[in-house]
């Protein structure tokens, strides 16, 4: 009776506590912060940049917490458990844990490479949730997907007890997390027993062959997520074998002595049979950028003689003195998003859209590694929104620090930059009226009320106080400056206010400008990326933001222009898409459209975009981005059809064209089988794709085509398939060359597919995809060329006034029309030629052309190691040909490495 009772009240005082626990989780989590179980030394760690929020409960041996910011983890470096769970050797049981509201993931962390003596209640993980994904590094980690009630209950064991999980692993903390991307799917080939799979013998020669056969697991997703590119006993291998060029590129004895060392810094030009460049006219002076090519060609000439008279040590340091103040023209500037939701980012990108000059700026994914720090050689802006990773916080610091641009919309970020803010009260999500200079009594979405000044700080801005006019006597002034160290550097940062919320005058949008830098950082407690639409479900708050939107938008295109230096667009005009044209015989055209199997009903449906072909007396309808009305029948009036077929001389290649003024993109009209030789121009493209899935801007005066073409994989070219990129971007510089005049103009390849103009600058690139049907490849090339357009870099007509300038020549800009006439020329001619002849003349003219001969490189593997390896040339796949140190050959693969060319680095792609 009396065990009876007992029983009973040690259940009921488990119930109270499971209770009481699950309502102090609920009160307490939310999407900005994470629960934190661990032992109270580890609550620290010095990886994480992270500060305590609440404290839950702590015991003799535990503490939990909450912590901010929450982290985030990639699951594509974590790897998925087997479907028969006796290919993994741990065991687990084969339990469908059902999922009951809100689901959540939570990160368990135990001991994995020395064995603690089993002193501890074992549990089964698989009993709390759904397992996710695992990986095992210096611990074995495991995600697991649960609920509210079964994250209570394996806290609560947690909380009592020191824990063993599977296979007698001790656990040292739980943590909830957010993830993004599904793990790993990898092949396990070994079958275990239950008997070994529960646990080992405590010897530690079978505890270590456990552990090993756990890490060889892992090791798996190296195969799979590495680029092709590895370190073996401190030499690069290829993964995938490739024989070289029966041909070196051709050099006489005095070149193969010398090695030069490409640089970016230097722009130099390293190409075959280059012949010297004359210097401009006497009557004519050198521009301030003439000047600095001049200044370019003066450092490398300097740069080889210390290398003939100096030791090693020496001829590097008179290289770096001497190229401290070279700069290299950028690329296309980028402005990358960073947000914590994909809504959240696709608002953003979508507001920056409409805002930014289209013709300047690409917009792109921030890359999440902190592995990766060369995205801020060519970003402008980086935008921020919501919780912040710790590892991307450190980045984006330093980037600040160093000159870079922020603007921060709702997010944790800016309590690691401006610590001595605080928030003056919670109130997320709430509708305000906000003032920012002439912009008054705005309707606006708040994230966090306001932003305040720490009571502790002593120095304020006497421009920031607003207690004179406030309807709160006390509301806090803004501090002026606030001092920060980062990498044992000591920084300032000067602190304005730009905009309050009104009812008690508080900062809402600061401005802070890092002292004697560049760095600038905008924060905004106000959603400045929310379209109304968001909220058309309340209907309060939908109309109005709805009233305010165009202020918003406003305030937006100011803060980017006034305090960022961007280039916005002058209105939020919608595209007006109109309809297309077929151009070529009429006969070809009916063939096209009555043969292709792909076309019916003179309708060509593709993935993104639905192609109407109309004759006489057809209503064209409306065009849109995902409907084109394209007239058979009739000619466009801003391409002249007359000098494009006066100047095309092929057979199949251009013969048919599909033109429109605007397009999403052209390679989106060839996603079928079509005809061989089709192309698909645009004046001017929405959304055009580059290499990598990469955005490539198409202003006004861009050359952009794609072209279909049909490869028999029986002929020489199709039996070496990937060198059709190489082949469409010889042409295109030819076919430049060719014009009289131009043969010395200074433009060439970068490997693989860019065209480089002053070996330093990028106007132009293609992308090809390709689909093999029967014994056919289908290849698509797309391709765009800067030739009328200034921006976002320079272009082929400016480059040929700067010429005529240097060299008192007079030749003539190359119209539109004639320059795709004259590109697919010289496509058909290589390629009939390549058909017939093999490879051996298109190589010769490809060297002529290139930018890397001669050149060394390093080779940098995923661990960071590197070796030095001379480039070759490209081999019969079209793959980068080297020569390592110690003479080996080998291969480097575009796919899977990111390649930095121009300043000598092929490294592992690192996003």
């Amino acid at each position: 009776m009396i065990f009876t009772l007992w029983y009973a009240y040690a259940t009921i005082m488990q119930w109270w506590r499971l209770r009481t626990l699950l309502n102090k989780l609920n009160g307490t989590l939310n999407d900005q912060n994470a629960l934190l179980v661990c032992s109270g030394h580890s609550v620290h760690d010095s990886r994480k940049q992270r500060s305590l929020e609440n404290l839950l409960f702590c015991t003799e041996t535990r503490i939990a917490c909450t912590v901010v910011p929450k982290q985030k983890l990639n699951l594509s470096q974590w790897i998925a458990f087997p479907r028969n769970l006796r290919y993994f050797p741990i065991y687990i049981d084969d339990n469908k844990i059902p999922i009951r509201g809100r689901e959540i993931f939570i990160l368990l962390q135990a001991v994995l490479d020395n064995y603690v003596k089993h002193q501890s209640e074992i549990i089964q993980v698989e009993n709390f949730g759904e397992l996710v994904g695992w990986k095992a590094s210096d611990s074995f980690e495991v995600v697991v997907k649960t609920d509210l009630e079964h994250l209570t209950k394996l806290v609560n064991q947690f909380s009592q007890n020191n824990l063993d999980i599977n296979h007698e692993l001790k656990l040292l903390k739980l943590e909830t997390v957010d993830v993004e991307n599904a793990p790993t799917v990898i092949k396990y080939e070994k079958k275990y027993l239950k008997e070994q799979t529960v646990k080992y013998s405590y010897a530690p020669v079978h505890w270590n062959k456990f552990v090993q056969e756990v890490k060889d697991l892992y090791s798996k997703i190296r195969d799979i997520t590495t680029p092709k590119i590895k370190i073996e006993n401190g030499s690069p291998q290829c993964l995938e074998s490739a024989k070289p060029i029966k041909k070196e590129p051709k050099k006489n004895a005095e070149e193969r002595k010398t090695l030069t060392t490409l640089d970016v810094s230097t722009g130099a030009e390293h190409r075959r049979h280059k012949k010297p460049r004359e210097g401009p006219s006497k009557s004519s002076k050198p521009k301030p950028k003439e000047k600095q090519h001049k200044h370019k060609r003066t450092v490398n000439k300097l740069v080889k003689q210390s290398s003939v008279k100096e030791n090693d040590e020496v001829k590097s340091d008179v290289k770096d003195k001497v190229l401290k103040s070279v700069t290299m023209a950028p690329k296309p500037p980028n402005v990358l998003v960073y947000a914590d939701s994909l809504v959240t980012k696709d608002n953003v990108k979508r507001v920056l859209f409409s805002i930014l000059n289209k013709e300047k700026y690409t917009i792109y994914d921030l890359p999440t590694s902190s592995k990766h720090t060369g995205w801020d050689k060519s970003t402008v802006l980086v935008v921020v929104c919501g919780s912040v990773p710790p590892d991307l916080t450190s980045n984006l610091i330093q980037y600040l620090l160093t000159g870079g641009q922020l603007l921060s919309i709702c997010s944790d970020l800016m309590y690691s930059i401006l610590y001595t803010f605080t928030t003056a009260e919670v109130r997320e999500h709430e509708l305000v009226r906000f003032s920012y200079g002439q912009w008054q009594h705005v309707k606006m979405m708040h994230h966090i009320f306001c932003y305040q000044a720490s009571p502790a700080k002593k120095q304020f801005s006497k421009d920031s106080d607003h207690s004179s006019n406030g309807s709160s006597p006390l509301a806090p002034r803004t501090p002026s400056n606030v001092e920060m160290r980062h990498n044992e550097k000591d920084y300032n940062i000067q602190v304005q206010v730009l905009g309050t919320e009104e009812t008690w005058h508080t900062p809402s949008l600061l401005l802070a400008k890092v002292k004697n830098s560049q760095g600038r950082a905008v924060f905004s407690q106000v959603h400045l990326e929310i379209d109304p639409d968001v909220y058309e479900n309340d209907e309060e708050k939908f109309q109005s933001l709805l009233s305010s939107n165009e202020a918003r938008l406003e305030i937006l295109k100011d803060i980017l222009s006034s305090h960022l230096d961007l280039t916005c667009d002058d209105s939020f005009g919608t595209i007006e898409y109109s309809q297309g044209y077929f151009l070529g015989c009429y006969d070809a055209k009916v063939n096209m459209m009555t043969d292709c199997d792909s076309i019916t009903n003179n309708q060509l449906t593709c993935d993104k975009i639905s192609v109407v072909f109309c004759g006489h007396n057809v209503d064209p309808g409306i065009a849109s981005n995902i409907r084109l009305p394209v007239m058979i029948h009739s000619c466009p009036s801003n391409f002249s059809t007359l000098d494009y077929f006066d100047t095309l001389n092929t057979e199949d290649i251009g013969r048919l064209v599909i033109y429109a003024d605007i397009l999403t993109s052209t390679q989106h009209l060839l996603c079928k089988k079509l005809r061989h030789g089709l192309v698909v121009i645009a004046r001017q493209q929405t959304n055009g794709i580059g290499r990598s899935n990469n955005s490539w801007l198409s202003p006004l005066g861009c050359a952009a085509f794609s072209l279909q073409m049909h490869i028999p994989l029986d002929s020489n070219l199709g039996q070496s398939l990937p060198l059709i990129q190489h082949l469409v971007m010889v042409a295109i510089i030819s076919s430049i060359k060719n014009t009289q005049g131009l043969d010395r103009l200074n433009i060439g390849i970068k490997w693989p597919n860019d065209l480089y103009a002053e070996a330093e600058i990028k106007i132009g690139g293609l992308v090809v995809t390709s689909t093999i049907l029967s014994n056919v490849a289908i290849v698509n090339i797309g391709c765009g060329v800067n030739l009328s357009n200034q921006n976002p870099t320079i272009c082929i007509n400016d480059l040929i006034e700067k010429f005529n300038k240097e060299n008192d020549t007079s030749i003539k800009p190359i119209p539109y029309e004639k320059y795709f006439a004259a590109v697919f020329n010289e496509i058909e001619r290589l390629y009939l030629d390549v058909q017939k002849n093999g490879f051996e003349p298109f190589f010769d003219l490809y060297y002529q052309y290139w930018l890397h001969s001669d050149v060394e490189v390093t080779i940098q593997s995923e661990k960071g190691d590197s070796t030095r390896a001379k480039i070759l040339g490209i081999d019969k796949y079209g793959f980068l040909s080297v020569r390592l140190v110690d003479g080996t050959m080998t291969s480097v693969q575009p796919d899977g490495n990111s390649f930095d060319m121009m300043s000598g680095l092929i490294a592992p792609k690192k996003f």
